[in-house]
């Protein structure tokens, strides 16, 4: 859990990973995904917004590697991750 700090969910490596990264949001509150930089609100540096109990597949190539980011505006979050492939 975590709590109004953004940290690190997954890395996906350069291996060709397709299928995306499942991501299920298992807290009561957004989530938000993105990079390092990733900020809870919907401005330009906002993330992917995941709501509390959905899920999600973040799209991949595996053209290069991708280190996902989520952060709450409030609250914590508990944020699983699956890659499918």
């Amino acid at each position: 859990m975590r709590e109004k700090c953004w940290w690190k969910v997954c890395t996906v490596g350069t291996v060709p990973e397709n299928d995306g990264v499942l991501i299920q949001n298992n807290g009561s509150t957004v989530v938000y995904l993105g990079a390092s930089t990733v900020t809870a609100d919907a401005t330009a540096t906002g993330g992917m917004q995941v709501a509390a109990d959905a899920t999600v597949t973040v799209p991949t190539t595996g053209a290069e590697s991708l280190e996902l980011y989520g952060i709450v505006a409030s609250g914590t979050a508990d944020v699983a991750f699956l890659f499918p492939g």
